[in-house]
């Protein structure tokens, strides 16, 4: 699954807290930790090793899941085959968190070993490897006048940030990120320069070449770096309401940029986030996106946002995102996305979550050389449910089911055209 919409995010690092504990067929590329909380929606202070004001806490997830798309070959007539297969997952991991009055630092990792069972595709064993994940993440001076946050994220995995790669790609993945929060003559007013670097390479499909079979292509064409840089400003003017400026640059550098159209994408946004009520909170923006390059868009972007908060331990959140995006071989692309998301907590041990989303892509450019396309448009729906029970505080059970409909112009392309189920079983060991 890509969420192209957190590139666009990866100078904001405010968002610096863990997030919930994540299934095995969920998309963990926007964050490493991969590490469970307590069901509460409080981190099991009773657990974990003691480390100065923190603690450090250890986990070992075991899995089973299916993936409709887990093989992706070429085949004899030149197109894929995508095949599912059930695989085991093995993910022992580790969760830091210093948490002080001036300063928070946290530090998160895993593995997780792949293993293709064959039980579904036999003889595809040779599929099973190793994927990792980690992430540090810092708030340095967060009482002064002038602060530092910095956030570092690494993944290799079958997610990609880059939705025009198809499924069944892997990505190497780095991101590092700083910004500086200057608050002259007290909190009201926050200017926050900020900046990040990220690097994305890829590894041919999953499934290899076969013999006999043809030559896939050569993803590494797809490999790039990433260079965003920008201003926000956030001004409070009453005591949970904030007027707030976003500005960024963002300038990709390709590895084959003879295969890969120039854009540059400078964004400025104006808006306003807070509450409404004690129970409802929206988040609206609008800007303009001005491209540069013979692959850019230039239009209309922004969001909006409503948060419902019925009780402390439930949320709703509906929203629309138009955003524009940089992307490989395509130049850049248009997201207009409606999202939903809802999370609650049931006699503090039960955690249920639904995440649904609508991506319509339209990309300025078609396929790149060798094989030159068309314009491209393509759709995406994801669904996401996962549930969660904490039998005691160093054992949870879950489920859950991720579900991805792609479609693409690209009609011919069935590793661009597919239906991917992801259902999946887990326990979870925490201390």
């Amino acid at each position: 699954m890509r969420r192209p919409h957190q590139i666009a995010a990866a100078g904001v690092l405010w968002a610096l807290m863990l997030l919930p504990c994540r299934g095995l067929a969920q998309d963990t590329s926007d964050s490493a930790s991969g590490a469970p909380e307590a069901l509460s929606g409080e981190k099991p202070q009773m657990n974990g090793f003691k480390i100065g004001p923190g603690r450090l806490h250890i986990f070992l997830t075991e899995g089973l899941a299916y993936n409709s798309a887990a093989i992706v070959v070429p085949n004899t007539t030149g197109n894929y085959t995508v095949e599912g297969e059930l695989i085991l997952h093995t993910r022992p991991g580790f969760n830091l968190e210093i948490d002080g009055d001036n300063n928070t630092f946290g530090m998160n990792g895993y593995i997780d070993y792949l293993w293709y069972t064959g039980l579904i595709t036999p003889g595809d064993n040779y599929l099973s490897t190793l994927y990792a994940g980690a992430d540090l993440h810092g708030a340095f001076n967060k009482n002064g006048v002038v602060g530092f946050n910095i956030i570092d994220t690494f993944s290799r995995s079958t997610n990609t940030y880059t939705v025009s790669v198809p499924v069944g790609v892997i990505s190497l993945y780095n991101l590092v990120g700083v910004e500086v929060p200057i608050r002259p003559g007290g909190r009201a007013l926050e200017i926050i320069p900020h900046g990040s670097y990220a690097v994305e390479l890829f590894q041919n499909y999953s499934g290899g070449t076969p013999p006999g079979t043809t030559t896939p292509q050569d993803l590494t064409q797809y490999n790039y770096q990433d260079l965003i840089g920008g201003l926000d400003v956030r001004l409070k003017f009453l005591p949970e309401t904030a007027f707030m400026f976003w500005s960024s640059y963002n300038a990709p550098i390709y590895s084959q940029p003879q295969l890969n159209p120039e854009a540059q994408l400078l964004k400025l946004q104006v808006g306003l986030a807070g509450l409404i009520t004690t129970k409802l909170s929206t988040l609206l923006k609008v800007g303009w996106v001005q491209g540069f390059g013979s692959g850019a868009i230039s239009t209309v972007i922004g969001q909006a946002e409503v948060t419902w908060l019925p009780t402390e331990l439930a949320s709703l959140t509906v929203g629309f995102l138009r955003d524009v995006y940089p992307v490989a071989g395509n130049g850049s692309y248009v997201d207009d996305r409606p999202y939903l998301t809802g999370k609650i907590f049931i006699s503090g041990r039960l955690s249920l979550s639904l995440t649904a989303a609508y991506d319509f892509f339209d990309f300025a450019l078609g396929n790149p050389a060798p094989n030159p396309t068309p314009s491209r448009n393509d759709t995406q729906l994801t669904l996401n449910f996962v549930a969660d029970y904490q039998v005691t505080r160093w054992f949870i059970v879950g489920a859950g089911l991720l579900f991805t409909y792609h479609t693409s112009s690209q009609s011919t392309n069935n590793a661009l055209n597919y239906t991917q189920w992801q259902p999946y079983v887990q326990v979870t060991f925490t201390y």
